[in-house]
């Protein structure tokens, strides 16, 4: 194992043991153990457990900004993106429902990544924002709309809805209605003619699940 991969896979390590155990609650022993080294190791690529907190941090956005820009880039209309999104974010909530939880414990954890969302959310707006305004120009959105609320309203939506269902109420990334919460926010920022299809396009969804179930 190269340096880069030993460091590599400490940060993930480092991961693992803040997402369940919370800064407070972690200790570099831990990590160690996680990544299947000596502590002293641990201190050949990393001075203190700030420094390893703040890289495996630095490490997530990169991560998650480059997920959201493959995600995004799956969909053709620009209902189908908006609906990748939010499988997207419900099963990465779902996924670290332990670090949101301590994320709401831990004054270390909260301020640190406080931070991070905030910068990663501006990221995150850019990215979305350039589909917007393709979805504009295209025709599949009104484009007398204005481009920065149409971005953070898709967004936050997005953001809001999936944390409530799947962090507080526990509801599965696969029992939430994606095709509902994408029409009834396009509803209104779609051109008409869209919005027919979109309609169309959930009633088909609907009974290709429900045929599913039998």
């Amino acid at each position: 194992m190269t340096k880069e991969e030993r460091r590599t896979a400490i940060l993930k390590a480092a991961g693992r043991v803040f997402y369940y155990k919370g800064y407070e609650g972690t200790k570099i022993e831990d990590i160690a153990k996680e990544a299947g080294i000596g502590k002293g190791t641990v201190y050949e690529y990393f001075e203190s457990k700030q420094q390893l907190f703040e890289e495996m941090i630095a490490e997530n956005r990169r991560s998650y900004i480059q997920s959201f820009l493959e995600t995004v880039n799956t969909g053709r209309t620009f209902r189908e993106k908006f609906i990748a999104l939010a499988k997207y974010q419900a099963n990465l909530i779902h996924e670290h429902i332990a670090f949101f939880e301590n994320l709401a414990k831990s004054k270390i954890m909260a301020r640190e990544m406080g931070a991070l969302i905030l910068e990663q959310n501006f990221k995150v707006a850019e990215i979305l924002k350039t589909h917007v305004r393709e979805a504009m120009e295209n025709g599949e959105l009104r484009s007398d709309l204005d481009l920065d609320i149409v971005s953070s309203l898709i967004f936050g939506t997005i953001n809001q809805y999936c944390g409530v269902k799947v962090l507080y109420y526990h509801i599965h990334p696969e029992d939430l209605d994606y095709g509902k919460i994408a029409d009834t926010v396009l509803q209104g920022i779609q051109r008409r003619e869209i919005r027919g299809i979109s309609s169309t396009s959930t009633r088909t969804e609907k009974r290709a699940e429900k045929f599913q179930k039998e």
